[in-house]
């Protein structure tokens, strides 16, 4: 019998360790999927030649990313035409019940506009997440951009009835609308703005360019009862409009500017507002609401930050106000009224309330004033706020650049001469 050949020390190690062991395809699938989801949906489809198990796997993704961007290394150069063929063939193959991200850049020949839409009906559901859109119709910007990350989105309107797409989304929680030129079309009959009632942030944005174009929105519903924070920039002539009440806001910027006829909806709005902390009113809002029918204050009992643009200086008016802010921390003037005005019209005259408001006297802690045209009711205002507020930390005066740097001075002067409540108060004058 013959003797066996010692082995050689190190071999049994070696060809274990060059065996081939498939431990991505011996995953389960929710991994896989999970995998696949970070690729291109080009390179998740190209898996489906690696073996009999991965044929159908891209079929049942739930998140799609389909680029054909100039930067994307998949660029089909001249195929706009064979890239919507590939991304119609994506969506009729797939069996995956929803869409949870979507994200696809590319340029739409205007023969293909049908396909585009059949992939917002198949995409847009309650069950997406995320969605972000660069989508250009040939020879014409088509569907502007659009990005919604999680419960957020980002939508830049521009030849699209936003509807079809915030509509579909009932778990939107944030939401940004940036109105072009183009909306709303003259093909819609009723051209209108539905806020879905999940939102806690909104912000509406009017373009611009768009001043001397965009269409009257015949109307728009923000009935959000969830809402936190709101900000609106418009200009475009709203014709209904429907608010809810806001319990939960919390922050609020409004810059509206409406015709004498619409300025009614631009009232109550500001009275929905009466649970915000902080309140920014641009000068614009404020002439809505100076030039409507007279109407009660609402009495805004979180308020701690009030921030005003006003279009001339009336301390009746803030006196009203502060009695209705009771919590107010900061209180920020901006009078953009112009110096040449004043000596065209009968100037409002200080009268020393007959009962402080609660804020002055006990919360009112910061109080900037920009645009100070040393007028007798401004003085007499900010004079009284020095007297009177003991709590008062900071006072910010920024005088109106034609009053010069010698009566800047003299301001200065004046106002110091004034005795404060507050021991620590500190006055600047610039």
């Amino acid at each position: 019998m013959g003797k066996r050949k010692p082995r050689k020390p190190g071999k049994e190690s070696t060809k274990t360790a060059t065996t081939k062991i498939d431990l991505i395809s011996n995953l389960p699938n929710f991994l896989l999927f999970h995998i696949l989801s970070f690729l291109p949906t080009r390179c998740a489809m190209a898996t489906s030649v690696l073996a009999r198990r991965w044929r159908h796997l891209w079929k049942d993704l739930l998140v799609l990313d389909l680029d054909n961007s100039e930067e994307s290394p998949y660029y089909l150069p001249g195929g706009r035409h064979r890239f919507v063929d590939f991304v119609d063939s994506v969506f009729a193959q797939r069996t995956a019940p929803h869409v949870e991200k979507l994200r696809l850049t590319c340029e739409i020949p205007m023969d293909k506009r049908k396909s585009s839409k059949t992939w917002f009906r198949t995409a847009v559901g309650p069950h997406l997440k995320e969605l972000y859109l660069d989508l250009t119709l040939h020879n014409h910007q088509g569907y502007g951009r659009v990005k919604l990350p999680e419960k957020n989105l980002e939508l830049d309107l521009d030849c699209v009835d936003p509807n079809s797409v915030i509509c579909s989304c009932r778990a939107l929680e944030n939401l940004k609308l940036t109105l072009r030129e183009a909306f709303p079309t003259k093909s819609w009959e009723t051209p209108e703005l539905h806020m879905p009632p999940t939102l806690k942030r909104l912000t509406l944005i009017q373009a611009d360019e768009t001043e001397e174009f965009l269409n009257d929105i015949e109307e728009l519903v923000i009935n959000t009862p969830l809402l936190e924070y709101l900000s609106i920039t418009l200009w475009a002539r709203c014709l209904e409009v429907s608010i809810s009440d806001y319990p939960n806001m919390v922050e609020a910027h409004l810059d509206i500017d409406q015709d004498k006829e619409q300025v009614g909806w631009v009232v109550e709005l500001f009275k929905a507002l009466h649970q915000t902390k902080l309140l920014d009113l641009k000068l614009s809002t404020m002439e809505c609401l100076l030039v409507a029918s007279r109407f009660e204050l609402p009495e805004f009992s979180r308020l701690v930050n009030l921030e005003l643009e006003i279009p001339y200086f009336d301390s009746g008016f803030m006196i009203e106000l502060l009695h209705n802010c009771n919590m107010l921390q900061v209180l920020t003037l901006h009078n953009r009224e112009k110096v040449s005005t004043l000596e065209l019209e009968e100037p409002n005259c200080w009268k020393l309330p007959t009962k402080d408001p609660d804020c002055v006297i006990s919360h009112l802690k910061i109080f900037e004033f920009k645009g100070y045209q040393d007028s007798a009711d401004e003085h007499g205002f900010v004079a009284y706020l020095l007297e009177r507020g003991p709590i008062l930390e900071t006072m910010k005066i920024h005088a109106d650049p034609s009053l010069g740097p010698k009566y800047k001075k003299c301001i200065h002067k004046q106002l110091s001469r004034v005795p404060r409540s507050s021991k620590t108060c500190q006055l600047k004058v610039t």
